[in-house]
Parts: C-alpha cells; sequence; structure tokens
C-alpha cells in the first residue's frame, strides 16, 4: 500500500470552541457553598452547550450539587481556594492526569474511581444525557457486557479555567450479534471540573461524524443504527495493523504501522477492479520460494489505481505480522515477478462498500473520497489503493472493499 508516510497528525485546540470561563468572582471561599454552586451550575451548563458547532442546541442542564455525599465517596483531594491561580491550576493539572490514566483504563477493567466524580455528574452525547454517576458507571459496564472496547485518546488539554478537552476514537465490535458489527466513533469531549474538590463534574460528547450533537440528536441515533445494521465481514486473518484517527460520515482517517507485503506488477491498462497478478502471489506464500516455506492467507488483497510513472500499479498481499518488519527475513521468491518490500504506514483515508466490486464503483468511490477530503480541507495523494477483504466464496452483500487515498499533511485538529 502506498502510504504517504510523510504526513503528521498534530494536537491543537479547535478554534469554533471558546473556553468556558465561569463566574469565579462568585465564589468567595471554598466554604461559601450556595455562592460556589452558581458558579459551577454555570460551569457545567456551557459545557454542555459547549459552544460547539451552529447546530447544537442548549440542552436540559440544571444546577449541579457539587456536595461529596447521596452516594459518592468523598473526594479524596483537598479542598483549595478557587480564587488563588496558582492553587487552581496545580488542582486542574492533577485533574488532567488523573483523567488521562483514568481514560487508559477505564475500559479495560471497567472501573471507575468513583471518589473524583461529582455524584450528579451530567453526561451528555448525541445518544443519551442524563444526571448520575450510578448512571454513568452502569453505563461502562454495559458497553464491556456488550462489545469489545477500544478506546485510543489522542490528545487530552487544559482548555478553560474549569474545563478539560480530549481528543479520542473508540472503537465498539459486538459480542452478541451473529454479523458482528464494529462501530467507530470520534470526536471530543469537554469535561466541566469542580476545582475545589478536583473532581469531574460534567461530560460532553462532540461527535466527528454527525453536525447535530444535541441530546439526543436524530442524526446520532441514526449514525448509531447505520453502523449496527452494517454486514460487511471481515475474515479473522491477519491484517496491516491501524488505528482510527477520525471518523466522518464519509470516511475514516487512518493511522498504520508500517508492515510486510509481497508485490507484483500488474499490467499497463488493467482496470480498476482488475485481478491480474493475484497467482503470483499466491504461488509465492504458498511455497514458490527458496524455503518452500507456506505462509498464512492474510487480508486485504491490495491493489493500486492510477499511479504514474515507470512502476505502474501493483498487486500487493500483506504478510504475517509475525515476521516484523524486515523484508529480508522473507523467503526469496521463485518467481522474479514477485518481490519483498515493507511499507512504511502514513496516514491515509478509507472508504468502504459491499458487493463484488466493479470498475465503475471503484473509480465512483474514488471520485466521491476525495471530493470529501477537499470539503473537509484535506488534500490527498495521486492514485488510490483498493482493498478486497474477501474470499470469491462470500455473499456479495456480506463482502468488504476500500478504496484509500494516501493523506497529505494531515493535522488532528
Amino acid at each position: 500500500m502506498q502510504l504517504c508516510h510523510t504526513s503528521s497528525v498534530c494536537n491543537h485546540r479547535s478554534s469554533n470552541h471558546k473556553p468556558l470561563t465561569p463566574q469565579l468572582a462568585a465564589i468567595r471561599a471554598p466554604c461559601s457553598e450556595p455562592g460556589r454552586r452558581a458558579a459551577s451550575s454555570d460551569l457545567v451548563a456551557r459545557a454542555a452547550g459547549g459552544g460547539y458547532g451552529s447546530t447544537a442546541r442548549e440542552p436540559n442542564f440544571d444546577s449541579v450539587n457539587f456536595r461529596q455525599e447521596s452516594g459518592a465517596s468523598a473526594s479524596t483531594s483537598a479542598v483549595i481556594d478557587v480564587t488563588d491561580d496558582s492553587q487552581k491550576n496545580t488542582r486542574m493539572e492533577e485533574v488532567k492526569q488523573f483523567l488521562e490514566a483514568e481514560l487508559g483504563r477505564i475500559f479495560n477493567d471497567g472501573e471507575v474511581t468513583r471518589a473524583k466524580y461529582a455524584a450528579d455528574m451530567k453526561f451528555q452525547d448525541p445518544v443519551v444525557n442524563y444526571a448520575s454517576l450510578d448512571r454513568f458507571v452502569f453505563n461502562i459496564k454495559a458497553l464491556r457486557t456488550a462489545f469489545n472496547v477500544t478506546f485510543n485518546l489522542h490528545n487530552i488539554d487544559i482548555n478553560g479555567p474549569e474545563e478539560i478537552k480530549t481528543r479520542w476514537t473508540m472503537t465498539l465490535k459486538s459480542k452478541f450479534l451473529p454479523w458482528q458489527p464494529k462501530l467507530v466513533f470520534s470526536g471530543y469531549s469537554y469535561y466541566a471540573i469542580d476545582a475545589v474538590y478536583g473532581t469531574i463534574a460534567g461530560q460532553r460528547d462532540v461527535w466527528d461524524a454527525i453536525q447535530d450533537n444535541s441530546s439526543p440528536s436524530i442524526e446520532g441515533v441514526a449514525h448509531v443504527i447505520k453502523q449496527l445494521t452494517d454486514l460487511q465481514q471481515t475474515p479473522n486473518l491477519d491484517s496491516p495493523h491501524y488505528i482510527v484517527l477520525k471518523k466522518t460520515k464519509e470516511y475514516e482517517v487512518r493511522q498504520y504501522s508500517p508492515y510486510l507485503v509481497a508485490e507484483t506488477s500488474m499490467p499497463t491498462g488493467t482496470r480498476p477492479a482488475g485481478g491480474d497478478g493475484f497467482n503470483n502471489l499466491a504461488g509465492y506464500i504458498f511455497g514458490g520460494n527458496s524455503r518452500s516455506a507456506k505462509m498464512e492467507m492474510t487480508t486485504p488483497v491490495i491493489s493500486t489505481g492510477g499511479q504514474q510513472g515507470p512502476s505502474g500499479d501493483k498487486m500487493q498481499f500483506p504478510i504475517e505480522s509475525k515476521y516484523g518488519e524486515d523484508p529480508d527475513v522473507l523467503p526469496l521468491p521463485n518467481d522474479a515477478r514477485v518481490t519483498r518490500k515493507m511499507e512504511e504506514g502514513g496516514v491515509v483515508a478509507a472508504t468502504s462498500f459491499p458487493g463484488i466490486p466493479l470498475d465503475f464503483q471503484v473509480t465512483e468511490a474514488e471520485r466521491k473520497l476525495r471530493a470529501a477530503l477537499l470539503l473537509d480541507g484535506y488534500s490527498g495523494q495521486e492514485g488510490y489503493q483498493l482493498a478486497r477483504y474477501n474470499d470469491p466464496f462470500t455473499l456479495p452483500f456480506l463482502r468488504r472493499n476500500e478504496v484509500l487515498i494516501a493523506v497529505e499533511d494531515f493535522e488532528l485538529n
């Protein structure tokens, strides 16, 4: 796969989001409960509104009770005077470090550090909203029961006087539905922090794939249903490793790790969905090599299209990851048309479609993907890759096909 290894992934705040500025002057002292609650209520209400995008509506978040009782254990953090900027900055950094560690483990063991959250913590995403720490803990456990959860934290930042912002991707693979759909979400979370006690008072999630991030959002529910009902199958075979950096309505942006391939040239004028070269590569991995070694089949079969220059288009079989990243460890091909190489990975945009890929479907998928990238301000490299994941015996409506385009100078906003 001709991936763009010169692309970089940078982290910075969105210019569309205004940091929250609660009226801290109302907080006369840490023990001034009425004034502190009023300011904190304003903080969480603003976190819920988010200021993100013109389509987000003000949610139904009422006041917030930050008392460390009624179901929540007392916070282990010392009470501070938030009118002291030094103490407040130190406290926000402590909460940031805690949250980074918490997000790294919460979906692995399902345990929530309850003492670091308000008892009536407010949570909102485009599907659900509630004000209960118990409900938050229940939902984490429910997700882990129904799905295999992968959570990638890309960035965490103190985004305002009492706000922390994270950038993330979450992948959910169903444990119980027979077709095992995979749901991918990426976006931001805005956390409202009670700096006095060092607790999390609210969380608002914003998804990249939709415009209306209010709650509940019809667009958000439709996005979930669409992914749940996607029947495309991915075989349980070794495959190049990647993480999703961003999931939009039209495509995913992925960061691929380096991987080995067996490669052969395709004749000039090969059709976009052509299969010339497949038998050459199959011969190599099934014993046609200097060691007569039989390697396991992997997925997907990758073919390039639209490549200019003398090298022309190629077809590739990824090699099992157990061989590492050095092509010299692989046996030499008996067929001179087959070569061994390492693909350096990089950042690509990918769009998928089912069926037996026909030429017009491949070229149309490439056209739509390039148009979507341009609309979002990204620049795609010349050429594309067609990835075909399934064997010929898989029913067409269950097949997974992808068109991938390397993205230049990608920045994760």
